[in-house]
């Protein structure tokens, strides 16, 4: 079992798959791998894919005409060229997207470490008056 630091988790957002086959996906993603629509997938630290993520993947990705003989074919068969270019196009993109989130300058990565101090501190803070208050509570009480 792979840690949570152990790969990169991902999903793919249902919106973003073709809407009039959007339940075939959801009914072979469940038949063949056990998964939902939106479940979790992993990127290993090495650059590899399991074969659950490939397969997956590949049902997300296939084009409407190839969710049929998808279903028909063996789980973790070897994938047609086509459903592996799919799968692997569409494992580019949300690695594009998730980069896409992260600032390209000094300047962006500071301002962001910045924000989360704040953040922090501020829970803090509020974690320090809940205590507080709780602490009064019990000694009223």
């Amino acid at each position: 079992q792979l840690l949570p630091h152990d790969a990169v988790i991902f999903h793919i957002e249902a919106s973003t798959l073709a809407q009039g086959s959007l339940r075939e996906r959801e009914q072979l993603l469940q038949s063949r791998l056990g998964l939902a629509l939106e479940a979790e997938l992993r990127l290993h630290p090495s650059g590899t894919l399991d074969p659950i993520t490939l397969e997956a993947l590949a049902v997300l990705s296939a084009p409407p005409s190839h969710l049929a003989a998808l279903a028909r074919s063996q789980v973790f068969a070897p994938l047609p060229p086509v459903l592996e270019l799919a799968a692997l196009a569409t494992l580019r993109h949300v690695c594009v997207v998730r980069l896409g989130r992260y600032g390209s300058s000094l300047d962006e990565d500071e301002e962001a470490a910045l924000a989360l101090e704040q953040q922090q501190r501020r829970r803090e803070e509020q974690e320090d008056q809940q205590e507080g208050q709780e602490e009064e509570e019990g000694a009223e009480a």
